[in-house]
């Protein structure tokens, strides 16, 4: 089980343990988005400081509907007792864990 928080703008947050190319483990507060169907989001000085590798450009829809292209970096997490690889979409606002991390998982959350 993970147990996160709910901030005061009622957003829940979640950490997730991010593993740097070295093998070191970073733990980032993720908001965690329903509307984002991807698994992982991080903050550009956040791929940079764990050295992840770059795969490619991904067309990616925005919440407003526009279309954009972000890098995707390739990843590793610790998710519930497991270390899995993970596409890493880039960007330059928070970090975000989406739905497809959450899959075959229950979430609670209570504000």
């Amino acid at each position: 089980m993970i147990t996160g928080r709910v901030d005061w703008f009622l957003e829940p947050f979640i950490p997730v343990d991010v593993q740097s190319a070295e093998g070191s483990t970073l733990r980032i507060q993720c908001l965690l988005d329903t509307g984002f169907d991807g698994e992982l989001a991080l903050p550009s000085a956040a791929i940079r400081q764990l050295g992840l590798d770059y795969v490619g450009p991904s067309d990616t829809t925005m919440f407003d509907g526009n279309s954009q292209s972000l890098p995707i970096n390739d990843g590793t997490v610790v998710w519930l007792g497991e270390t899995i690889r993970v596409s890493v979409l880039e960007t330059s606002q928070d970090a975000i864990i989406g739905t497809g991390l959450l899959e075959n998982s229950t979430l609670t959350v209570q504000v």
